[in-house]
């Protein structure tokens, strides 16, 4: 008999918060019978072997390990545990997002109610490990994502019938959004309950984790132009950003320029003290998403170049 849900959790390189990730996994009001955790270990060059070892002995559920040799990139990490998974309902979650305790019982209700869901729920910031569900979150948290891998889940069967995730999206980015369309096409229903709650985990900025942040969205940038060239239509470029009002609104963003990667962290702190937290958020929003535009801008331009010359 197959369980009611596996959960994927694909990692790289974040021990400490995927420790805490797997406690709330594995302390859900959902019968811990009834699910499987599957954390697929993308290449971790950190102690996250022994994080994940150490739920396989102490979990209340079953926790499926998997070790890949060489990084294969998110995408073929959950398509490794998809493949090999024994629920019914396949629930993504991230190993930063910490699942408040009804997440999963949520997750299955929805699909027990409708067999061609697509769920989803709320991704709240938060900034503790520790404490994390106290956050009510905002107009920030919101996401009009069809298919948003932060917090969804998908039948397996359904997965399995468009083709899992597109590998070519590697190490990351836009595999969610391309899969959702794809799932779009089944006729499937999108779902929503508040109780399905995941609290994203992100470290107060600070110049030690700002470069690393940068460089995801220059990733991010990256493997935009692969979705693209699979979605040629108006609705991939506005999910990409790619508009003149996009970028006018980032200029706005970032108060014409005003806020910077130099000065970012202290433009938080100054809205922090005072008491308007969700404004420093959106600064530096409007920071990492101008790197982004700026490396897809420089990325559209080499295509250009590339297409001029016949490559």
């Amino acid at each position: 008999m197959n369980l009611s849900a596996s959960v994927i959790t694909p990692t790289r390189n974040r021990a400490a918060v995927l420790a805490r990730c797997l406690h709330y996994l594995s302390t859900q009001t959902l019968a811990p019978d009834r699910y499987e955790l599957m954390v697929v270990d993308d290449a971790s060059t950190d102690e996250t072997r022994a994080v994940i070892e150490d739920a396989v002995r102490t979990a209340p559920c079953a926790v499926r390990p998997f070790r890949l040799q060489e990084r294969t990139g998110v995408p073929g990490a959950r398509n490794r545990a998809v493949r090999e998974a024994r629920g019914d309902v396949i629930v993504f979650v991230d190993s930063d997002n910490l699942a408040a305790p009804t997440f999963l019982a949520a997750h299955v209700a929805m699909h027990e109610a409708d067999p061609n869901a697509v769920g989803r729920g709320p991704v709240i910031l938060t900034h503790s490990l520790d404490d994390p569900f106290h956050g009510r979150g905002g107009l920030l948290d919101l996401s009009t994502a069809y298919f948003d891998t932060d917090n969804a889940s998908v039948r397996r069967e359904h997965l399995l019938q468009v083709g899992l995730f597109d590998e070519i999206f590697y190490p990351y980015g836009w595999e969610g959004l391309d899969l959702g369309f794809r799932l779009r096409k089944l006729g499937l229903r999108r779902r929503y309950r508040r109780d399905a709650a995941l609290y994203h985990y992100h470290e107060e900025v600070s110049p030690g984790n700002l470069p690393g942040l940068l460089s995801k969205e220059a990733e991010r940038a990256r493997t935009a132009w692969l979705f693209y060239e699979k979605h040629p239509t108006l609705e991939a470029r506005l999910a990409l950003q790619f508009t003149p009002f996009h970028l006018a609104l980032n200029t706005v963003q970032r108060l014409f320029g005003l806020v910077r990667p130099g000065n970012v962290e202290a433009w938080v702190r100054r809205t922090e003290r005072a008491g308007v937290p969700g404004l420093g958020r959106l600064l530096l929003s409007g920071v990492l998403n101008a790197h982004y535009l700026a490396h897809l801008l420089a990325n559209d331009q080499t295509r250009v170049r590339a297409r001029a010359h016949g490559d």
